[in-house]
């Protein structure tokens, strides 16, 4: 999805979406720093967000969006970043999350995500240098995410048995291990408690768990 800055002396036009009013706060005095980059838009869901690039008629350079929203229908999903994508309204995605799940983050670089910057770095330090990636047409991975994608490539993880996993299943068990109870999840998703159930169950299954505090240990351990 990654898409070239055609003129570098034109200001870089940058939204943020993220819950939290401090991060945004961060995000934007980090950004304000940087010589011909100008940012546009805020916002704090999914939802929003999706509302947002709708009503929008120039088209956006770079998203900086958490992957995570607790609230909306647009929450917590890889449907969300392929709506933005689907939506055509932005050149560049950058992640900016605090997802630790090697094989979450791959799925995102395999959607067209161009940058993944994790919490844990110093956004301050990283961005320029994202901004520069993009500019070349390169993916850009904060050094964090770099170490945990290559943790994931040398070491026998469970990625391999994470990505047997549907869209779907993925989502539900995130949720619940959120602490979501089955109805929380099936209301968010606009589904029946009943097909939610049993997008847990094949979950389990797939990946050999026999109860819920199994289920709970074992993702959590993938973000450990």
């Amino acid at each position: 999805m990654q898409v070239m800055f055609q003129d570098e002396n034109k200001k870089i036009r940058f939204s943020i979406a993220d819950e939290q009013p401090v991060v945004q706060i961060g995000l934007r005095t980090v950004l304000a720093s940087i010589e011909h980059v100008e940012v546009v838009q805020c916002c704090s869901s999914g939802d929003e967000l999706l509302k947002m690039l709708s009503k929008n008629k120039e088209l956006l350079d770079v998203l900086l969006t958490d992957f995570s929203f607790t609230q909306g229908s647009n929450d917590d999903s890889f449907r969300l970043v392929r709506k933005i994508i689907d939506s055509g309204k932005v050149k560049n995605i950058f992640i900016f999350t605090d997802v630790r799940c090697a094989w979450t983050l791959q799925k995102l670089l395999q959607l067209g995500v161009s940058c993944l910057l994790s919490k844990r770095d110093n956004i301050a330090e990283q961005i320029t240098s994202a901004i520069s990636a993009t500019r070349r047409n390169k993916t850009w991975l904060s050094p964090y995410i770099e170490m945990l994608l290559a943790r994931a490539e040398t070491e026998s993880t469970h990625s391999p048995v994470m990505a047997e996993l549907t869209e779907r299943e993925l989502q539900v068990i995130r949720l619940y291990v959120a602490g979501l109870r089955l109805k929380d999840i099936a209301e968010k998703l606009c589904r029946s408690v009943a097909t939610v159930a049993v997008h847990k169950h094949n979950a389990m299954q797939k990946l050999n768990i026999t109860n819920n505090i199994q289920l709970v240990t074992y993702v959590k351990s993938l973000d450990a």
